[in-house]
């Protein structure tokens, strides 16, 4: 063999055997043992961290829906179907809402100006009334629970805005 090639390194004893650790296991596969070791202990850390990171993006998450609710006030809640309900928004769990106190908008007539469709004169305004849910056919109870996924946006309401004042009106006996 010249200089310059590469020899291999023997690592077994005079005898032609592997140099053996007091535990018995040869000290080659103790050294791979090792590598495997890190190499499992570096994978559950990077899982642990990744579950953590996860974990504080759906909490940030959670906290600036909760936070953003005016418990105070009413909210309007516009879901992806079209429609808009009010009442008191509540979180229920993870991947649902509450809705209390519950109201919505009914037209009695879909009369419009004829100059300008988009214009309503203030005698078709009156025709927009608030309805209290649990009026209907079926019966429901004041209280619905939807879908985050479901929600497009929800906004709070101002104390004094005509829902405001109409559900408070409706709320207080006669």
């Amino acid at each position: 063999m010249d200089e310059n090639t590469p020899s291999r390194v023997n690592n077994s004893t005079s005898d032609g055997r592997h140099p053996v650790h007091r535990s018995g296991v040869p000290k080659h596969h103790l050294k791979h043992g090792k590598n495997k070791f890190k190499l499992v202990f570096m994978s559950i850390g990077a899982v642990l961290l990744f579950a953590g990171l996860s974990l504080g993006v759906l909490l940030a998450y959670k906290s600036n829906t909760n936070s953003s609710i005016d418990n105070n006030r009413y909210q309007a809640v516009f879901l992806s179907n079209g429609q808009v309900y009010f009442g008191k928004l509540h979180t229920y769990n993870g991947d649902y809402m509450k809705l209390t106190n519950i109201y919505y908008l009914q037209t009695k007539s879909s009369s419009t100006s004829s100059t300008n469709p988009q214009k309503t004169s203030s005698q078709d305004e009156s025709n927009v009334q608030l309805i209290k849910l649990g009026s209907e056919i079926h019966g429901p109870d004041d209280e619905m629970i939807v879908s985050k996924e479901q929600i497009l946006f929800f906004e709070n309401l101002k104390k004094d805005s005509q829902v405001s004042a109409s559900i408070d009106k409706y709320s207080k006996p006669n």
